[in-house]
């Protein structure tokens, strides 16, 4: 076992495009599309040729969209 077997389930902060795309309710292709229109936030980080996007980031589009809270501070401001 490796030294953080007794860590509880981690929800990673970055995830992949795929992940990303279902997180939003989007197709890859869509997501995509999406993403070069600006509609939804470009990815935040690289692993190698892996582009990642913030969990935080996508949850502050969606709130956006949903009219939930105050996002002046969100992806794109």
């Amino acid at each position: 076992m490796g030294k953080h077997a007794t860590i509880a389930a981690i929800t990673p902060r970055l995830v992949d495009e795929e992940t990303a795309a279902a997180y939003v309710g989007r197709g890859r292709t869509k997501f995509r599309e999406d993403v070069a229109k600006r509609l939804l936030p470009s990815h935040s980080d690289t692993n190698g040729n892996v582009k990642l996007w913030d969990i935080r980031l996508l949850d502050a589009y969606i709130d956006r969209r949903s009219g939930f809270g105050d996002t002046s501070t969100g992806w794109d401001a």
